[in-house]
């Protein structure tokens, strides 16, 4: 049975202040090992389509994972986006973010491939106030590539591996790109919004 009770102050109030400052964050030890392992099962057989630029065109130059919405098809992932929608609810609560919702979606990566340099605001938009990026890959090192590279507030850039049970947090208007990656990688990608339903 999948529980995903999650103590998000537990997890960040000790990294809080760093976030504020640079706009990143990662969490190691997120779920328990059957709330994981449920999610890479659900990850393993869903169907995934082909993920698509934000005015509609495939370029896998650019963006080359495919990916499945979670919704009420997906039960184990809706279960995440409930433990996300606490997330929100911390965020507001000790930052006055005003997020009122999150979305989520599987992501595969086939090896060679990656998503270039981009933001989550598309140009003239700011709905998505934070992103972030849950990982579902075993045994992932270094060598095996697909880390995710963000630009942070000080400029800095950081750089972080797609570890098992790792969830980076970020601005949603910072820049940032996925690595190639040498093997298929999964993954959901996460977004705590600002507008639709209050949480």
């Amino acid at each position: 049975m999948t529980t995903f009770s999650t103590d998000w102050h537990a997890l960040i109030d000790a990294k809080l202040e760093q976030f504020l400052t640079t706009g990143t964050l990662f969490l190691d030890d997120v779920f328990n090992d059957d709330d994981l392992a449920a999610l890479q099962a659900e990850s393993g057989f869903i169907e995934y389509k082909e993920a698509h630029l934000t005015h509609g065109e495939r370029d896998t130059s650019i963006r080359g994972d495919s990916i499945r919405w979670i919704d009420e098809s997906c039960p184990v992932g809706m279960a995440y986006l409930s433990a996300i929608d606490e997330l929100g609810r911390y965020f507001n609560q000790t930052l006055f973010a005003g997020i009122r919702s999150s979305e989520a979606h599987y992501a595969c990566y086939p090896a060679g491939f990656g998503y270039k340099w981009h933001t989550d605001n598309p140009a003239g938009r700011d709905e998505r106030v934070i992103s972030a990026v849950f990982y579902l890959n075993d045994d992932w090192t270094d060598a095996d590539g697909g880390q995710i590279t963000v630009v942070d507030k000080l400029g800095e850039t950081v750089q972080l591996t797609p570890k098992l049970n790792r969830l980076v947090i970020f601005d949603s208007n910072l820049r940032h790109q996925v690595e190639i990656t040498q093997r298929r990688r999964f993954s959901i990608a996460t977004w705590l919004r600002r507008d639709d339903g209050v949480l």
